[in-house]
């Protein structure tokens, strides 16, 4: 009888052993597994994240040579078209370039500029933040408003006692064009001048 309790606690013994062993060789596993798992997150992650990097960076964008500008400035009949120079300007890795021109018809004056801000926004001045805010104002000698002229976001500013004017109109994102003039009775003339650009070149 002794000898068979003995054997029992032996077997007991044996499968306690056997089934702790079987136990911590599960949780070693699952340790192992949930280990490769995040060893494999990781690399996910950090191969994800000079995506991202990418993403957000800035699309560094090469302005148009101002000599090609200049040849967008455009014809409008009935005006004398003079004085066509431009710039091209660096800002550590970014530039910028602008064309500009004068016209006269009698005693009117036009001023065309264009320039291409490679999307550095501060080089477009107040202008984004006043399209952006949907800025107006208006008072017994002038107006300024925002507007759209066809899909293009724009400024537009007359001083009835100066008979001066201004349209801005940007295209693209990047190219500000800016028609001012003196002389005027409206700002009819400055929206015939926009619209005698190609817009097509700008694409």
């Amino acid at each position: 009888m002794k000898k068979l309790l003995a054997l029992v606690v032996v077997i007991l013994l044996i499968a306690f052993v056997s089934c702790k062993k079987a136990e911590e060789g599960k949780n070693l596993r699952a340790e192992k597994a949930a280990s490769q798992a995040e060893q494999k997150a990781e690399e996910t992650k950090s191969k994800s994240e000079p995506s991202r990097e990418a993403e957000k960076a800035p699309e560094k964008v090469t302005a148009v040579d101002f000599k090609l500008l200049e040849e967008w400035l455009p014809e409008k009949a009935g005006w004398t078209k003079s004085n066509v120079r431009g710039q091209q300007f660096s800002y550590g890795e970014g530039q910028t370039s602008m064309a500009e021109a004068d016209y006269s018809s009698g005693n009117s004056r036009i001023h065309v500029q264009i320039l291409d801000s490679a999307r550095i926004s501060w080089t477009m001045g107040q202008f984004l933040q006043m399209v952006q805010m949907g800025f107006s104002v208006k008072d017994d000698t002038h107006y300024v408003k925002t507007m759209k002229v066809g899909n293009y976001p724009a400024l537009e500013e007359y001083n009835y006692q100066r008979k001066q004017g201004q349209l801005q109109v940007l295209i693209k994102d990047r190219f500000l064009i800016t028609i001012s003039g003196n002389k005027l009775d409206n700002t009819d003339i400055l929206h015939d001048f926009f619209r005698a650009f190609d817009l097509k070149k700008f694409d």
